[in-house]
């Protein structure tokens, strides 16, 4: 972002003059869409602004984990330039990211659907602003295949999620990180059309725990959007947690700060006021920070069988008008002594029955094996009851609305994942920034996955709904491949029914609790 740019000067009805960068996609970066009196205070739209408003550069991002870049690039397996014109900070990274298609006139196209995109990061890292995130790509496609869209990113904050009681009573609510995406959803429906998009034909798309958040802002009674799009995550991948989890939470942080003795007024105060670079270091990385179930923002937990229920009360059933969900593989990390421990685990959990045996054998659960067969066992576990039970009960419960699809496009690039589908690779195709790295097979399949995106985005159907089939991407080798299998989700899509078969004797949610305290087992 160092070098110079050529700039678009917008003049918004709401916001006055507005300066982004020009080109055949018009970029207005760093737009600051509500304000924090501190760090852990809910957001509030912000309406007053600057007479000029310089959106030429990238705002601030939350602050992340040491890493958490190259991290997430070497789950990848690739690289791009390390993003070092990020700034940090934890009150100012409300701010979000748009992307126009320039028209033939040189001027801004008009009621253009709006793509709005949440990046995943387990609730605590990324960056909407990160280079692989970056929408310029994706919309010049769409402007290109005359399916043109608008294309907004969106933040997440690292203690978006911290509450406890303590916490609540002093006035500080729980879930600002929801909060401060739903403020989002509502300065764009007040300010997006003076940018050339249709405040009511918004897609919220979502990867990971960003399809997480995407799919619990359907508990919203206020209809914040008019289609989900949800890739490798969704509310049943991860559920939310109770107050009794995040009170554990709270006194690690606590405990870690050495505040175990302090009173509520001081350990609030050393919350507000440690500089955020000492908390990063001195709390744990490790706790796995998850929406609460607060009764506000989340009212009730989603889990399969509501999601299923078709006369559920889930209140996006009343006002959502698409949901297109994607099945990936998850890769997760808990080998040591899996053998044992696994098995074990689903036998307490399940009972020692003939259902939960099948289950066993199916993924490879045999104390006698070796802690690499299990483990690879667990991971397709991980992925059918993350992934593909969650887009089956969606597919069920929301049939007449819901388009499905099987990524099963493998990772190209050298390393442990190589010549699998993996996690966020969906996103790397997609977004079309690594067009230079990758076979000219999955280059045009990747045009192919965004050009059924935008006709979704459009409001029409890219191909069947899920009650009459799944679309199937890849794997592409010799050519692109894009097929829909009939049926639903069948075995021909690459998926296995183990769990969707167990259903019959043991439910869905029962196994996904079982998976759920696995993965929080020592």
């Amino acid at each position: 972002m160092g070098e110079a740019v050529q700039v678009f000067q917008l003049q918004h009805p709401l916001l006055g003059c507005v300066n982004g960068t020009d080109g055949d996609v018009m970029a207005f970066r760093g737009i600051q869409y509500a304000t924090l009196e501190n760090r852990l205070a809910q957001a509030v739209m912000k309406d007053t602004y600057p007479k000029v408003i310089d959106a030429t550069k990238y705002g601030p991002i939350s602050p992340n984990p040491p890493g958490s870049f190259q991290l997430e690039m070497k789950l990848m397996q690739q690289t791009l330039p390390n993003p070092d014109y990020l700034v940090s900070s934890d009150t100012e990274a409300l701010n979000l990211n748009i992307w126009v298609p320039k028209g033939q006139d040189g001027q801004l196209l008009q009621n253009l659907p709006v793509y709005v995109f949440i990046h995943g990061g387990g609730f605590i890292s990324g960056s909407g602003n990160s280079p692989h995130y970056d929408l310029t790509r994706l919309v010049r496609l769409s402007a290109e295949m005359e399916t043109p869209i608008i294309g907004v990113t969106v933040k997440l904050g690292l203690l978006g999620l911290f509450t406890s009681q303590e916490l609540r009573n002093a006035g500080f609510k729980a879930n600002n990180q929801l909060r401060d995406q739903r403020t989002a959803f509502q300065w764009l429906k007040k300010h997006i059309e003076g940018f050339g998009g249709d405040p009511e034909n918004i897609t919220a798309s979502g990867e990971s725990t960003g399809g997480v958040c995407t799919g619990l802002h359907l508990l919203s009674q206020e209809p914040l959007f008019n289609r989900a799009y949800l890739t490798g995550g969704s509310p049943l991948l991860m559920q939310v947690a109770g107050p009794e989890e995040h009170e554990n939470h709270y006194k690690q942080v606590i405990e870690a700060l050495g505040l175990a003795t302090a009173t509520p007024d001081e350990r609030i105060f050393a919350l507000l006021g440690t500089p955020y670079d000492e908390l990063l270091t001195r709390v744990p990385m490790n706790i796995a920070y998850r929406p609460m179930l607060d009764g506000d923002v989340v009212p009730f937990a989603m889990n399969h069988a509501n999601v299923q229920d078709k006369e559920s009360k889930i209140p996006g059933r009343q006002w959502l008008n698409g949901l297109g969900s994607s099945l990936a593989i998850l890769a997760a990390f808990k080998k040591s002594n899996i053998a044992k421990k696994f098995p074990q685990t689903m036998r307490a959990r399940l009972g020692d029955n003939a259902a939960t045996e099948r289950l066993l054998a199916a993924y490879d659960a045999d104390p006698s094996k070796d802690d690499e067969t299990v483990f690879a066992g667990f991971l397709r576990f991980s992925t059918d009851i993350g992934y593909y039970a969650a887009t089956c009960s969606f597919a069920q419960g929301w049939a007449p609305i819901t388009h499905t699809f099987a990524f099963n496009e493998p990772n190209p690039w050298p390393g442990m994942f190589q010549g699998h589908a993996t996690h966020v690779f969906d996103i790397a195709m997609l977004f079309q920034n690594f067009q230079t790295d990758l076979p000219a097979a999955q280059v045009e399949a990747g045009r192919q996955m965004a050009a059924d995106l935008f006709l979704f985005v459009h409001g029409r159907p890219p191909w069947v709904t899920a009650d009459k089939g799944t679309m199937v991407y890849g794997p592409s080798v010799d050519g692109p491949v894009r097929n829909v299998v009939s049926d639903g989700l069948p075995e021909e899509a690459g998926r296995r029914r183990a769990i969707i078969d167990a259903s019959d004797a043991i439910t869905i949610d029962e196994i996904a609790a079982t998976h759920a305290a696995f993965m929080a087992s020592a």
